[in-house]
């Protein structure tokens, strides 16, 4: 399904008020008559999953808006549409901070909602072209996820033309990533302490080491707040 997200950095002394209208977001009529699903994530203030530990990216989102489409339905013409109901919410967000990506949203295990999301904005090592490292990623990469136990698991895969037009037209940066990784869980120290990240953790980091440019690429775990 097609999907948009919104990383926002809010403009000084706004951050309630980012808040406050992206929580609005969600009823908004634009939303409703499309059938789009929104919902919207702050990060965790503790977080060790973050990485790096220092990531400016993570410390820049003071609040993520995910809006997804229907199966089949793509959100390209409804840009317009889309660009009246986020107005409000862009007149907020310090525009040079604030990134913004449309993509395919991939569902490999769905459960249930659950409390937090890990997002993984992964960029390509430069030697491998798009395709290639899309093609790994779906069809090699992703077993790394689904051995993870305890987690729904996604994958995003991100539409350079239409993350530049949406950007364009709201006034953001692009976000600079190929794909996201997703991981839905509901307790990140029950996550941690079930130690799969030692035994699962090392296989998935040198599997990468094949694709993914890692200095290039950051992670972080939101909490879902709407």
């Amino acid at each position: 399904m097609a999907k948009i997200v919104i990383y926002a950095s809010a403009m000084p002394g706004r951050r309630d008020a980012l808040h406050a209208a992206a929580k609005a977001l969600l009823q908004h009529p634009v939303l409703q008559r499309h059938g789009l699903e929104a919902s919207v994530m702050t990060p965790l203030a503790t977080d060790a999953l973050r990485a790096p530990p220092d990531s400016d990216f993570a410390a820049r989102t003071h609040a993520a808006m995910e809006i997804a489409a229907p199966q089949g339905v793509p959100l390209l013409p409804l840009h317009g549409d889309l660009h009246s109901a986020l107005g409000p919410l862009c007149e907020l967000l310090d525009a040079r901070q604030s990134r913004v990506l449309c993509g395919y949203h991939r569902v490999f295990r769905q459960t249930a909602p659950r409390a937090l999301r890990y997002h993984y904005l992964m960029r390509r090592r430069a030697d491998f072209s798009r395709p290639d490292y899309l093609d790994y990623y779906a069809h090699h990469h992703y077993r790394f996820g689904m051995e993870t136990p305890g987690v729904d698991y996604y994958q995003t895969y991100v539409c350079p033309e239409s993350s530049a037009a949406l950007a364009a037209l709201l006034g953001l940066d692009l976000v600079a990533a190929d794909s996201v990784s997703e991981l839905h869980f509901d307790d990140i120290d029950a996550f941690l302490a079930s130690g799969v990240m030692e035994e699962l953790g090392p296989r998935a980091v040198a599997d990468e080491e094949r694709f993914v440019d890692r200095a290039r690429s950051t992670s972080f775990t939101m909490a879902v707040v709407a």
